[in-house]
């Protein structure tokens, strides 16, 4: 139920050896604790999570931005890589429905990711399906869905230092870990910013020449504590590994990742499109982690029955993804125009995938939470067992 990946055994491969509870800021009882080897403390493997988590983003995301830089051009439209969102992004929002509806006790444990909020999102697509026109309230969906994006992005990104900071018991103080989340944080307004991007404030409450103004000004403010933020962040994990902290790569890999994700989608055409998939590829080790360790729990599991658990999750997760949030798009190309593909279906089908990540949203905020004990039993069970004090 766990990665030793000189044993061969593929992306969720053989249970280590030795097993303990790997201590971080989060846990800080060390009785009784054996931990395991470093090429055991992943969530995949280890090179798997640096390429996942960050490195695959920041090696081709630097390329193309190098690319611009001296004189290049470069530009995507999303139709043209609409396989990759079928493949990559959609299972990533399933991901989060499997885990949560999966058993009654998830369902009683976080009654409003399961209850409350869905049943308000289904009372607002009902609003909608029978308005005569819905559009106006749709892009109010969107617009909330852009805004609570930013900080679903870089919230995820401290949830993944985080993550790998406890499986190898990495520590920091109070100022190391508010000057290295201070990134993220300076990040979530720019991306905040950009969700704003060519909208004014509704009923005239100011001017549209002292909006743009401010606009500008928080614009410009923002970026300077981005770059200082890039330097006070490095500075905390330079502090952190002076300390005698053993730093990995895979901590400083989603970190060092985000900084590049605004610039890309600023200066390259179609370059949200990429932090999407950057995004999706970062959460889906999770999930699919949980649901390996879950099924390892119930019974004893071979290297390759975990593998191919994964491979099948994934697997669902894709064909439920690709009916649930394109399938109209996809009837449509195979079959043509049709009732499915009208102006009113259209904006309908924005108000669900729009409803569907707003829960999406809400639901890792709510639910993936380190300083729980389920949800880091779950997440590191295979690398993680207690012994008697």
């Amino acid at each position: 139920m766990g990665i030793d990946i000189s044993s061969g055994g593929g992306l969720f491969g053989r249970r280590p050896t030795r097993a303990g509870l790997i201590v971080s800021d989060v846990v800080e009882d060390r009785r009784g604790v054996d931990r395991v080897g470093s090429q055991a403390r992943a969530v995949t493997t280890p090179f798997w999570d640096g390429l996942l988590t960050g490195g695959l983003s920041l090696v081709g995301m630097s390329a193309i931005l190098l690319y611009i830089a001296f004189g290049g051009e470069v530009g995507f439209v999303e139709a043209n890589w609409f396989a990759l969102a079928i493949l990559i992004n959609s299972p990533h929002f399933m991901a989060s429905y499997r885990l949560l509806y999966s058993s009654a006790a998830e369902i009683r444990a976080n009654p409003w990711s399961t209850i409350y909020v869905p049943a308000a999102l289904v009372a607002i697509l009902g609003f909608c399906f029978f308005a005569a026109r819905p559009g106006a309230l749709v892009q109010w969906l969107v617009l909330i869905s852009s805004i609570y994006l930013a900080w679903h992005y870089t919230g995820q990104t401290w949830g993944m230092v985080a993550s790998f900071s406890h499986l190898h018991g990495v520590r920091y103080s109070d100022r190391e870990r508010f000057l290295i989340r201070s990134g993220p944080r300076s990040l979530l307004v720019l991306h905040v910013l950009f969700a704003l991007t060519g909208r004014l404030p509704p009923g005239g409450y100011i001017a549209p020449d002292t909006y743009v103004a401010a606009y500008s000004a928080v614009f410009v403010a923002t970026c300077a504590t981005i770059g200082a933020s890039v330097i006070a962040g490095g500075w905390a994990f330079v502090s952190a590994y002076r300390r005698g902290e053993q730093i990995p790569i895979q901590v400083i890999l989603p970190w060092a990742s985000l900084f590049l994700w605004y610039p890309f989608w600023y200066f390259v055409p179609g370059g949200f499109f990429w932090l999407q998939l950057s995004h999706a590829l970062q959460y889906l080790a999770f999930p699919l982690r949980v649901e390996v360790n879950r099924y390892s729990e119930a019974a004893p599991r071979t290297p390759g029955q975990r593998n191919l658990w994964a491979l099948l999750l994934y697997a669902g997760l894709v064909l439920v993804g690709a009916v649930i949030l394109h399938g109209p798009p996809i009837v449509a190309h195979a079959f043509g125009d049709g009732w499915y593909s009208t102006p009113r279906a259209k904006v309908l089908l924005l108000a669900l995938t729009t409803c569907i990540a707003i829960h999406h949203f809400f639901i890792d905020g709510a639910v993936w939470k380190l300083r729980n004990p389920r949800v880091r039993q779950s997440l590191f069970s295979h690398v993680e067992t207690r012994t008697p004090v």
